[in-house]
């Protein structure tokens, strides 16, 4: 039951990131391309698979915390450095985002790709989570 878990841990983690991506997909590639009904669908289902992800990470952990709990420096240090990147992350993706939209102060508009690119390492760092040794 525990390798079931783990596994949907890290799949969930690994739709984090496909979130991510796909977020910036269409902030970039399908904006311009797609009619409005196809962007509205589009749009509509990656927040359904964010929404998921959020609760199948949750239902996962909980599951997993129930089976064993971490005792090593690896395994208690891991989940400070995907938390981290996630903080971060967002700070220089999101707010640079705002920043440029609502004209806030310290827009730096090359920061939105390296926060982008955070975030997505961290969702993949999360995935890795539940196999490191306890």
């Amino acid at each position: 039951m525990q390798k079931f878990w783990q596994v949907s841990f890290s799949l969930a983690a690994c739709y984090g990131a496909v979130v991510i991506g796909m977020s910036a997909a269409i902030s970039h590639l399908f904006s311009h391309s797609l009619d409005s009904r196809a962007f509205a669908a589009l749009l509509s289902s990656t927040a359904v698979l964010a929404f998921q992800t959020l609760a199948l990470l949750v239902l996962s952990q909980w599951q997993l915390q129930r089976v064993t709990a971490p005792s090593g420096l690896v395994a208690r240090l891991w989940p400070l450095l995907v938390a981290f990147g996630f903080h971060f992350g967002l700070w220089l993706f999101v707010y640079t985002v705002w920043a440029g939209i609502f004209t806030l102060p310290m827009h730096f508009f090359l920061f939105v790709p390296v926060g982008g690119q955070l975030l997505l390492v961290s969702w993949l760092l999360l995935a890795v989570t539940p196999w490191i040794r306890k």
